[in-house]
Parts: C-alpha cells; sequence; structure tokens
C-alpha cells in the first residue's frame, strides 16, 4: 500500500510559530461552540426544573435549606439585636435614644420632695412652738426614702436634716417656755403677799392667813412686807344734804390707817367692803368725807382716811379691805 501524502503545500516538519516578521502566532484560539440559539419569537425550553415560588429550596447537597422567609443565613431564628425591639431608625424599645442620658428610676423623689416640704413647714412652725408634730412626719418620710434606695438619695438626706433641724428646735422652744411659764407664774406668786401677823395690844400677835383671821375693829394687821392696817370701831354718821348712798337703817363712819413698815415708797389702792345683818352694806359719797388716798406713801410714815356705810345692823358690821389689789383682804368685825 502506497503511504498517504500530505496534502499540497503542507510540510511534515512543525510550524513555526512566529511569522516571517519573528513574531508570534496571532491567530486566536478557536473558541467554544456556542449552544444553538432558539428562533425569534420562541421560548427556550428549561434546562432544569424550578421550584414553585415560596417553596423550600435545595442547596448543592441536596439537603433541604427550609423556608428562607423564617430563617436567616446560618438558619438561626431572627432575633432582634440586645432581646429588644428596634423600631425603625430609632433605638430599642425602652432604651435611650442616641445622645440622651439614661433616666434614673424616680420611686424614691417622692418620699424624698414629701420629707423636704413637710420638714421646712415644722422647721419654720418649730420657732413658736408648734412645729414638733410635721418635723417629726418630715423625719419619717426622709428616713423612709433612705432606706428604700430609689430615687435621688439626695433629695431624702435633705429633707432628714431639715425634719430633724425642726425636731430640735421645736423641742428646745418647748421646753424653754415651759421652763419661762413656771418662773412667771412662780414670781406672780411671790409678789402676792398671802400672809401676816396681827398686833391686838393684849393678845400679841399671831401668824396666819390674812383673811381667814377676824381681826377686832381696833386691831392692827400687818404683812410680811411691813404694811400695816387699823379700822377703827365704826361711829354714827349723819349723811349730808348732798350725800348719796344712804339707803339703809344707819350710817356708820370707819377710819382707815395704812401704814407703811416698808423701805421703799408704797402706793396704796384700797377696795372697802361692809356686810350688815348678812345684808350687803352700801357706800355712802358725801362732800365732807374725803376720798380714799391717791398720793404714796413714804416709808416709815402712814396715812389715814374715812369711809362711811349705810347698814342694817349697827351692832353687827363686817368690815373687810385690802391697802392694794396684790395684797390679802383683812376682816375686821365688831
Amino acid at each position: 500500500m502506497s503511504t498517504p501524502q500530505p496534502p499540497y503545500g503542507s510540510s511534515d516538519e512543525p510550524r513555526d510559530p512566529r511569522d516571517e516578521n519573528g513574531r508570534g502566532d496571532q491567530t486566536p484560539p478557536p473558541s467554544a461552540p456556542r449552544p444553538p440559539q432558539p428562533a425569534y419569537g420562541t421560548t427556550p425550553p428549561p434546562s432544569a426544573p424550578q421550584p414553585a415560588y415560596g417553596a423550600p429550596q435545595q442547596p448543592y447537597g441536596g439537603q433541604p435549606q427550609g423556608d428562607r422567609s423564617q430563617q436567616p443565613y446560618g438558619g438561626q431564628p431572627q432575633q432582634p439585636y440586645g432581646g429588644q425591639q428596634q423600631p425603625y431608625g430609632g433605638a430599642p424599645t425602652g432604651a435611650p435614644a442616641y445622645g440622651q442620658a439614661p433616666q434614673s428610676p424616680q420611686g424614691g423623689n417622692g418620699l424624698g420632695i414629701a420629707s423636704i416640704v413637710v420638714g421646712g413647714v415644722g422647721l419654720l412652725l418649730s420657732f413658736v412652738g408648734f412645729g414638733v408634730i410635721p418635723a417629726i412626719v418630715g423625719l419619717v418620710l426622709g428616713i423612709i426614702a433612705l432606706v428604700k434606695k430609689k430615687g435621688a438619695r439626695m433629695l431624702a438626706l435633705i429633707g432628714t436634716i431639715v425634719s430633724g433641724l425642726g425636731v430640735l428646735i421645736g423641742i428646745a422652744v418647748v421646753i424653754f417656755g415651759v421652763i419661762v411659764g413656771l418662773a412667771s407664774v412662780q414670781a406672780i406668786n411671790e409678789s402676792l403677799p398671802t400672809s401676816g401677823s396681827i398686833d391686838s395690844g393684849d393678845t400679841g400677835t399671831a401668824d396666819g392667813d390674812a383673811s381667814a383671821e377676824n381681826n377686832a375693829f381696833g386691831d392692827t394687821f400687818t404683812y410680811d412686807d411691813g404694811i400695816a392696817l387699823t379700822v377703827s370701831a365704826p361711829e354714827a354718821y349723819t349723811p349730808g344734804e348732798y350725800s348719796s348712798g344712804a339707803d339703809q337703817a344707819a350710817s356708820v363712819v370707819f377710819t382707815v390707817t395704812i401704814e407703811n413698815g416698808t423701805d421703799a415708797n408704797f402706793d396704796p389702792m384700797p377696795y372697802e367692803t361692809a356686810t350688815s345683818g348678812g345684808v350687803e352694806a352700801s357706800k355712802v359719797y358725801d362732800s365732807d368725807i374725803e376720798s380714799s388716798p391717791t398720793t404714796v406713801v413714804p416709808a416709815g410714815q402712814s396715812i389715814s382716811y374715812r369711809i362711811v356705810f349705810s347698814v342694817a345692823d349697827a351692832d353687827q358690821i363686817v368690815f373687810q379691805m385690802s391697802p392694794s389689789f396684790d395684797y390679802d383682804d383683812v376682816v375686821f368685825t365688831s
């Protein structure tokens, strides 16, 4: 058999990829054949069956992926960041917005403010002795607010301090008032003489309550401070034409002597009453009878004046008087 010959113009030697100019072969390599294109206006057949819309897809490897609308990447259920719902464009619900400081709980602020208000009222009233109770209430509210540890503790601390000051000042004012009151009562009691002595000449002297002793007319009663009273026995008196008050059976006149046995001037303001036969006597005003003394009695001196009463029974008279409003009454009888 004859050996096949190459076509005309061909050579058995390998062809040099460079051309006659020294450059490499510029002929591009043949491309892969293109798949046949369908005619214009026709629908190409699908290369593989596609799942229905919304059906679970199977990734590479044949494992079902599940519903992509319910499971995010990685197969984990979708949860908002931090476990809180995040609204569109904002911070999670319940969290402070960007740029805002977190708000502290307000549970204890009400008690703290109430402690400041009530304690302040108690502090103001404590200076007049009526703020102890409001201050105690404010102190209790402040302590409760501090124990609860809610809200601004500074408010509770201020309320506690203000209320405590109100309690202390109120108690001090009350104690001071009680002390001053007792001292005033004691001073008044000391300024009112309640005892004296009776000088009757024949029977000597006796100490006792002035109003509890019946002194005889003509006796001298001496108070503890040295003021002495003497009332003479009653004498019959005939009122003048222009007198007034003589409306009973008889009129009698008494001579009263006030002696100042103290070391200072005495300003007499005597007050006299009388009864006769169980009937209140009437004081007689007559132009011939001098009025009660209105000038001071110097130390160691005395003053005398007369007074007239209209009585029902001249033989049974009770005469009662005091030299001034701050002295006990002295009783003189027939």
